[in-house]
């Protein structure tokens, strides 16, 4: 299935000029249904994958009549939404209006459970600059006043405030559902696309998450190689990379195995890093939450070049505070990048792991100082021991089997 992205919006808010600065360049096809404009867009997700998906543009919202609902398509199209975006011009200043409007609609039809619901506040150049905005350049190089700033955040919080109720049809929605932006100035459309991003991946994965069977996922810090393990253990091929996180939304796989002679299916969470950055850690919050506290078995990864566990406790602690983690979690403490212990003058690049045996002193050392290092924060967790790590490398694909076998026998008990 693919997740649908729905706007609406009344005359001249900006709702077909929005679509073209978004993905003009990424539209595959299009049609027009009884007037519905429907685009097929398939578009690189930063820290996903290529992802196909639907635009509709729905016909503009007559504010003075309840019959635009009954319009042939709009109901049904508003229900199968996954995101709906609503396009409201700056310079409108009937919100109250809008929003008693898109009330009495909304009200009257069944939305998804987990829709998504973004203010698109469009033509933001208006109200930082009016004159500026005739002379685009004069916006462009930034010669707005504070006044203007202010004015622009002051009319967003309004927006908000008065929308602040659509809560009921979007748990997500917040502060950051509003997004003022402009098409003529090209100025914060990457920060409405992030958004409309945020609930297409939310789609994705409630399209492949399965109530039900157990859930396996996997958390750490950026670049400690939770995906390239993924990749390595189940033969897939997300997203990595070394320099950058490549994980910035959760990815959701449904997994179908066999261990031992018998079938394993679960659910698999690759979770963006922890301790990317303060801004990143606000955003990745509520996926943590989310999907950890679904998880049968959690995979806490680290590499094994690194001492500083600081902000690996604090993660797990601040679970373990909210609820997200309980004491009786299934949890393996993995080290990925063993290699990485072995490299010094006379070993530039490492040793053949494969030549080492488990009783290695190296080896038995950093597993102790992690597990050291973490079970301090999971003090009570009666599943959590010495046993519980899990060290490996794979770059040399050295004792990946080993970690594997852990995690099924926890998903099968």
């Amino acid at each position: 299935m693919k997740p649908q992205v729905v706007f609406i919006g009344g005359i001249e808010s900006g709702k077909t000029s929005t679509i073209e600065s978004l993905w003009s360049n990424n539209v595959v096809d299009y049609q027009s249904n009884k007037g519905v404009l429907s685009f097929r867009v398939s578009e690189m997700i930063d820290g996903r994958e290529v992802v196909d998906f639907e635009v509709k543009e729905l016909p503009r919202i007559n504010y003075t009549s309840v019959d635009w609902i009954d319009k042939p398509n709009i109901r049904e199209t508003l229900e199968s939404a996954d995101v709906i975006v609503f396009v409201l011009g700056c310079d409108d200043s009937l919100i109250n209006i809008r929003k008693q409007y898109l009330d009495r609609v909304l009200s009257s039809i069944r939305l998804k459970d987990d829709v998504v619901f973004i203010i698109a506040y469009s033509m933001a150049d208006w109200i930082l600059n009016p004159v500026a905005s005739r002379n685009l350049e004069t916006v462009k190089n930034r010669q707005v006043g504070l006044a203007a700033v202010s004015n622009l955040i002051k009319k967003t919080n309004i927006v908000f405030s008065e929308f602040s109720s659509f809560n009921k049809y979007d748990s997500t929605f917040s502060i950051e559902s509003v997004i003022p932006y402009s098409n003529t100035l090209n100025w914060n459309i990457d920060v409405l696309k992030y958004q409309i991003w945020n609930g297409l991946v939310l789609a994705i994965n409630n399209y492949v998450f399965e109530e039900g069977i157990p859930t396996l996922v996997i958390s750490g810090k950026t670049g400690c190689g939770k995906t390239s393990t993924i990749n390595a253990l189940w033969n897939l091929n997300l997203a990595t990379g070394r320099v950058v996180s490549c994980t910035k939304f959760p990815a959701v796989v449904h997994i179908l195995d066999n261990f031992e002679g018998q079938n394993v299916s679960f659910n698999l969470v690759d979770l963006p890093g922890i301790a990317e950055s303060m801004d990143a850690n606000s955003v990745y919050r509520k996926f943590y939450y989310r999907f950890i506290a679904k998880a049968s078995v959690l995979l806490c990864l680290s590499q094994a070049d690194r001492r500083a566990y600081k902000q690996d406790q604090i993660f797990y602690s601040d679970l373990i505070e909210h609820g997200i983690l309980s004491h009786t979690q299934n949890i393996i403490l993995g080290i990925n990048q063993a290699d990485l212990l072995f490299k010094d003058k006379e070993h530039p690049d490492g040793i053949d792991l494969h030549t080492i045996d488990g009783d290695n002193i190296i080896i038995q050392e950093k597993s102790e100082d992690y597990y050291k290092s973490i079970s301090c924060v999971l003090t009570g967790f009666e599943k959590v021991s010495s046993n519980s790590v899990s060290i490996y490398s794979v770059l040399q694909k050295w004792n990946l089997d080993n970690l594997k076998r852990k995690i099924y026998k926890l998903l099968l008990l």
